[in-house]
């Protein structure tokens, strides 16, 4: 890298942290930190859950996806994305902001020790933070791999940076910090993206006579395929279900979104924003990786292609916004995932043990919460150091994505009133049958075949285990719930005769 690129950089890193110096002025107590009061805008809120579906991973360990078998990754992915977004606009997220309304809850889990029980809510959010630290663990180190790329900065140093600067605005200005942030890599990650888009175009205009609706001629076969070899139609649907749940609030950031929003009307339309962003601009954001094959045949590391690409394509200052357009996208997803994971840990775990940490007003002290926020930061980047070069794609792709439906079918499923019957019970073993599924079968086929799982069967069978063990314990053993209950999760559906108003 250049001068003017590490210029670059250190304006995008200057430009965060101010945010969250500013953002601490809006902070008076933890619903502040936490939610952003309630208030926060739907067109921020879409931007800022849109953005926290991206991260290093997207250019490292998707990369490989985008490489080897071509148009399949916007199926699977950024199509996956965008039908969870628009289908839950319409049947999630106005829940989420009704919960918030209702019972004044500051974290995704909180309502869980009301709508099942104290030790249902315990099992999720234990198994659930530990999930998250561990998908935070891999983007942290997906990011450090790239600026090891750009710029030869050593791993480990990498990991420093980027969970510092996260841990920075996060500690500082905790939810609206975030978002406000969210918007800001949102551009930078927007300028990124449409540079690499027109110099890789113009190099393929140039080098092979093409351009990106003509090049799939000259490309591998099958890259225009549908579906891969590895990620077939049954992928795609354990995958699909995996982001249906992660982005409707099972990815305990994306439900905070949802929760933040003044109305259910402006959380419909955040996540409306949201999918729409995932239909349209993944297919700008890609299309040079997917010509990436063309310049770079037979590679042997696919997962560092793009940061070559950046650098052999864009002139000096440039590769440094490209760059820049990374850490968006990491610290974005980083930062808001920190939040939600310390709300969690603030106001489910940590008051089980001692009960003064939310007053009578239902308030967390703030020096509490930023604490808990530092500790989550450093085990994140703890973590990522010794998770090894290669463990990008087994800590998020599979491993993350196959546990996330087991843990969030519980959330999700428990703010509908037709589950109602569906107790704590059906809740735990739900969540227990699922986790265990897919370790069962890693163990299986470590012993059998010398190596984990394939990536269809991690993501298929442990969700699809979970959702019938739910749904047939529910049916077969229903626990009528209490009249609070009852009426809660009526309230959460809505009036359905009824227009709501912004």
């Amino acid at each position: 890298m250049e001068f003017l690129d590490w210029v670059s950089l250190s304006l995008f890193f200057t430009v965060l942290v101010g945010i969250g110096l500013l953002s601490v002025f809006s902070i008076r107590q933890s619903k502040d930190f936490l939610v952003g009061g309630g208030k926060l805008p739907w067109q921020v809120g879409g931007i800022s859950h849109h953005v926290g579906g991206y991260s290093a991973v997207v250019f490292t360990g998707y990369m490989l996806f985008c490489y080897r078998d071509g148009f399949s990754m916007y199926i699977w992915w950024a199509l996956g994305f965008a039908f969870a977004c628009l289908s839950g606009a319409w049947l999630i997220a106005p829940r989420w902001c009704r919960l918030r309304q209702q019972l004044e809850v500051q974290s995704p889990t909180e309502y869980l020790a009301i709508r099942y029980n104290v030790p249902t809510q315990q099992v999720i959010v234990w198994l659930g933070t530990s999930l998250k630290l561990v998908d935070l663990a891999g983007k942290t180190l997906a990011m450090a791999l790239i600026l090891h790329g750009f710029a030869g900065v050593p791993v480990w140093q990498g990991i420093v940076i980027t969970g510092g600067v996260s841990l920075a605005y996060t500690v500082l200005g905790g939810f609206m910090a975030s978002t406000r942030n969210d918007v800001f890599q949102f551009l930078v990650q927007l300028a990124g993206g449409l540079l690499m888009f027109f110099y890789v175009l113009s190099a393929l205009k140039a080098d092979f006579g093409c351009n990106y609706f003509t090049m799939w001629d000259k490309l591998p076969a099958g890259h225009l395929n549908l579906f891969s070899k590895e990620c077939d139609l049954f992928f795609a649907i354990g995958f699909w279900i995996a982001l249906f749940f992660a982005a409707n609030g099972g990815n305990w950031g994306a439900g905070l979104r949802f929760m933040a929003a003044p109305t259910p009307v402006m959380a419909r339309k955040t996540a409306s924003l949201s999918g729409w962003l995932y239909l349209i601009w993944p297919l700008v954001l890609f299309a040079p990786m997917w010509a990436s094959p063309l310049f770079y045949p037979d590679y042997g590391n696919p997962k560092v292609i793009y940061t070559v690409m950046a650098t052999d394509f864009l002139p000096a200052g440039l590769v440094g916004v490209v760059l820049a357009s990374m850490f968006a996208a990491s610290i974005s997803t980083i930062g808001g995932d920190c939040n939600a994971i310390c709300g969690v840990i603030a106001r489910d775990i940590a008051p089980q043990f001692n009960k003064t940490l939310i007053d009578e007003n239902g308030q967390t002290p703030l020096w509490f919460v930023r604490i808990v926020s530092f500790i989550l930061a450093v085990g994140m980047m703890f973590i990522a150091a010794f998770s090894g070069d290669n463990g990008v794609i087994d800590l998020v792709v599979k491993w993350f994505s196959g546990l996330i439906a087991p843990i969030s079918v519980p959330v999700i499923f428990g703010l509908f009133y037709i589950f109602r019957r569906c107790g704590s019970v059906a809740a735990i073993l739900s969540t227990l049958v699922g986790v265990g599924v897919f370790f069962g079968m890693e163990i299986y086929c470590w012993l059998t075949i010398g190596k984990g799982v394939g990536l269809s069967n991690a993501l298929f069978y442990p969700a699809v285990s979970s959702i019938a063990v739910y749904l047939i314990l529910g049916f077969l053993f229903p626990q009528n719930p209490s009249e609070k209950v009852e009426n809660l999760l009526r309230e959460l559906s809505g009036k359905e005769n009824e227009i709501e108003r912004s």
